[in-house]
Order: C-alpha cells, then sequence, then structure tokens
C-alpha cells in the first residue's frame, strides 16, 4: 500500500503530540497543530523564522542535541522518551517528554524531528501526589502515636519514631517483627479478635474503634494503650495499619481520682463509702464460698481530751500517727477505713471472731505501748483505743454487721476503755441473736 503525502498531512494535523522538524542548523521547517497547542506559536510565526534553541530554556537545546547523538537513550541519532522542558510563548517552563530521530532525505541533507508531548497535567498530579506523601510522611513522623504497618502475616513493615520511644526496640529491630510479639502472652493469643473488633467494619466505614489492652515493652514493662487497626486493600496484597496510643497517663490520673474518691484525706486510709462497697463483695463471697469475714470498729480513747489540750492540729496529728500503725499492724489482705471523727475500721477477710480478737488486742495492744508526740507541745502522750468486733452471720447485712461492732466497741468503753470486745460475747458466746433495733450506743462515755 502506497500512502499518498496527503495522508501524511492529516496525520500530522491531527496528532495530538507537537511534531516538529527542524534542520541541522536548527532552523524549523514542520510545526503541527500540536505544536502551536503546546508552544502557544502560530506555525506562520515559526517555519522558516525561528530557530529551534529558541523553544527551549537557554542552553537546553545543545544539551538535547549532544544526548540525540549519543548513545545514551535509544542509540545514536535517536532520543527516546526524554523528559526536559521547553519554553512556551509567554515564557513560561512547560514539562515535556521528547522523542527525536535525525532524518536524510534523497541528497543526504540531515534534519530532526521532534515529538513533543505535553506532561505538565501528569507532573502536577505526581507533585502533589510527592507533596500528599511528604504530608503523609511528615505526619507520620512526628505523630506521638505509635503507627506500625504490617503485612497479612502480622509482621512488621515499618514504625514512626513515636513507636520506637513508646515500645523501646528501635527500628530495625521492629521491622520484620511479629507484631503479636509486642503484646503480653494473654493478648497476643487473641489478635485476631483484636484485629477484627477495632477494623471499622463496612456500615460504619466512618466510625473508628479501640480496644483497651497493654503492651509488651522491649524492657518486659507493661503499659496501657489503646488500638486501632485499619485495613489497605490493593490488587497485590493487604496492608494493616496499627496505631497505639499510650495512655499511662491517663490511665494514672484516672487512678489517682479513683484513689481520690475511695481515700479519706487526712490519714490517706481508705473512707466510709469505699468500706461499704468492699463489704458487700467480702457478704458476697461469704454467702458463695462460705467464707467468714469480720469487721472491727476501733474508737480512741477520750480523744476529746487531746482535741481540747493540742488544738485540732494535735487532733489530725493523731489520728494520721494511729492510721499508719494500722497499715503496718494489719496484713495486706486487710483494709483499713476512717469511718468518721476518730473511728476506725478494719475488714479481715478469712477471719471469725476469735481471729479477729487476736489481731484486734494485738493492735491495741501495740497501740498502748507506743509514745505519740503532738505538736505544738511535743511531750510524750500515751494513747488507748476501744475495739468492737463483729463476724458475718448468714442473713445479715453490712450495716448490721457495723451495727454490732459499734455496739461492741461502746461495751469495751463501758467496761473501763483499752480493750476490745466481740459482739458475740455481748449475746452469749456463739449463739446468734438477731438485729436489735433502736440501741441508744451513745449514752456509753467516750
Amino acid at each position: 500500500m502506497i500512502i499518498s503525502p496527503s495522508l501524511f498531512e492529516q496525520i500530522l494535523f491531527h496528532c495530538p503530540d507537537g511534531v516538529i522538524g527542524n534542520d541541522r542548523e536548527g532552523n524549523i521547517f514542520l510545526f503541527t497543530p500540536g505544536a502551536e497547542r503546546i508552544f502557544g506559536y502560530a506555525c506562520e510565526e515559526v517555519v522558516g523564522k525561528m530557530n529551534a534553541s529558541l523553544l527551549y530554556p537557554p542552553g537546553r537545546e545543545r544539551d538535547v542535541r549532544q544526548l540525540l547523538f549519543s548513545e545514551e537513550f535509544g542509540g545514536k541519532g535517536r532520543l527516546q522518551d526524554f523528559e526536559t522542558e521547553i519554553l512556551n510563548r509567554g515564557g513560561r517552563r512547560i514539562p515535556i517528554r521528547l522523542s527525536l530521530t535525525v532524518v536524510h532525505d534523497g541528497e543526504n541533507q540531515e534534519g530532526i524531528i521532534g515529538f513533543f508531548t505535553d506532561i505538565s497535567a501528569g507532573k502536577t498530579l505526581q507533585n502533589g501526589l510527592l507533596e500528599s506523601e511528604k504530608k503523609y510522611r511528615s505526619i507520620i513522623e512526628n505523630a506521638s502515636d505509635a503507627i506500625i504497618s504490617i503485612d497479612e502475616h502480622w509482621k512488621i513493615l515499618m514504625v514512626n519514631p513515636a513507636a520506637e520511644e513508646v515500645l523501646g526496640y528501635g527500628k530495625d529491630e521492629m521491622t520484620g517483627m511479629d507484631i503479636r510479639l509486642l503484646l503480653p502472652p494473654r493478648y497476643a493469643e487473641n489478635w485476631d479478635i483484636i484485629r477484627s473488633y477495632t477494623s471499622p467494619k463496612e456500615t460504619t466505614a466512618s466510625e473508628t474503634r479501640y480496644v483497651e489492652l497493654s503492651a509488651q515493652r522491649k524492657s518486659g514493662e507493661e503499659i496501657p494503650v489503646n488500638v486501632s487497626i485499619s485495613e489497605n486493600r490493593n490488587p497485590e496484597k493487604r496492608v494493616f495499619t496499627a496505631i497505639l496510643r499510650d495512655i499511662s497517663e491517663r490511665k494514672a490520673y484516672e487512678e489517682e481520682l479513683r484513689l481520690l474518691s475511695i481515700t479519706d484525706s487526712l490519714t490517706r486510709l481508705y473512707n466510709r463509702r469505699h468500706f461499704y462497697s468492699l463489704a458487700q463483695r467480702e457478704v458476697d463471697r461469704a454467702n458463695r464460698y462460705k467464707m467468714p469475714f469480720a469487721i472491727l470498729m476501733a474508737d480512741i480513747d477520750r480523744f476529746k481530751t487531746y482535741n481540747d489540750t493540742y488544738g485540732h492540729h494535735g487532733g489530725d496529728h493523731l489520728l494520721k500517727e494511729i492510721a499508719d500503725l494500722i497499715r503496718v499492724t494489719y496484713r495486706t489482705m486487710d483494709a483499713g477505713f476512717r469511718f468518721g471523727g476518730e473511728e476506725f475500721l478494719v475488714l479481715l477477710p478469712d477471719t471469725n471472731a476469735p481471729g479477729a480478737m487476736v489481731a484486734a488486742e494485738r493492735f491495741r495492744i501495740r497501740l498502748a505501748g507506743k509514745e505519740f508526740h503532738l505538736p505544738p507541745v511535743g511531750d510524750p502522750v500515751g494513747v488507748t483505743i476501744s475495739i468492737g468486733i463483729s463476724e458475718y452471720r448468714e442473713g445479715i447485712t453490712v450495716d448490721d454487721m457495723v451495727r454490732y461492732a459499734d455496739m461492741a466497741m461502746y461495751a469495751a468503753k463501758n467496761g473501763g476503755r483499752n480493750r476490745s470486745v466481740t459482739y458475740q460475747q455481748l449475746v452469749g458466746g456463739s449463739h446468734f441473736t438477731p438485729p436489735q433495733h433502736g440501741v441508744n450506743r451513745r449514752a456509753a462515755a467516750p
């Protein structure tokens, strides 16, 4: 098939790329409509009037010509898919992809045909993607949360600096590690469940779900974290991103608030409200497992005298010293409470009335033998305490136990103070008497 010259002209006319021909000296003899669109010149302004060197930034045409006659981009006399810049009519630089070929006519006259493809849109997109990637990487690198990228086999692909700081490993140590090694065994065994729960569901794609657990640092220390996991799907592989937020400070603050809510501010013993919470737990445990427990109610003898003599500052000092003695005298499983004023309670799990009497007497004797130096005088002062004991019996309430211990404690005061009495002693040994309401225990002397 013989292609007519007119067909060649139509092809060149409709070619989306700019096609430019110039002779060996650079004089332009071909400038297609595609070239007009790219450069902004009309064909009649260029053909026979302009040198090709003027279409490039200064010195760029010389560099292109040298490459054309080298072996680097397609072989000598050919330049293929080379990216460079040209100047349009307004002097603006436009990125293009360039292909050049050296041609010869029948008389061996050498010329150059070039195909210019405008890639400015692609470059804008590419630059936008690079800028987005740069911003994304900056966010990742500067995030305070640990960000960990993992594959579908749970191998770590990438970590950010915060992950190194939070977990105590170096980046190279974590890369390739199974992420489950960063969790205590009790969580690692349930990793699939954790991942499933924290990954957003299709129906709630905008919802971020967290699970609170512990991560394990390289040192073995456990730290509380919030974990969320997202999945990034692509045709080649599945990649997951796990975000671990260290919540140690928040947990410490929450614990501080919790302790404030259950602790007496003066003595740092537990307060009355927390007593009822723990005591009810012991009631439930006793009913279920038939385990005994008892409470002691202790009241400082003649406390008003100390307040009158040493003032409230001296009285407060005495309360704090007795609280410290409670802490060091009783078992770690026992719990001490400031019940109100000069009254203290001690909760004794797994203890019956005889055992509670032993514990009460040990504390009473230790307190009676101690000297207290109360400000502002500082002279040694002896202090005694009266203690009432109540053991749990099935069918009674925590309030009943407190009332029985209170009655026994005032029996101790009426019996001469500085002694311990059990409620069972008041009602006849081990015989249990139903709750007696309306008893005026305040008839006794303090």
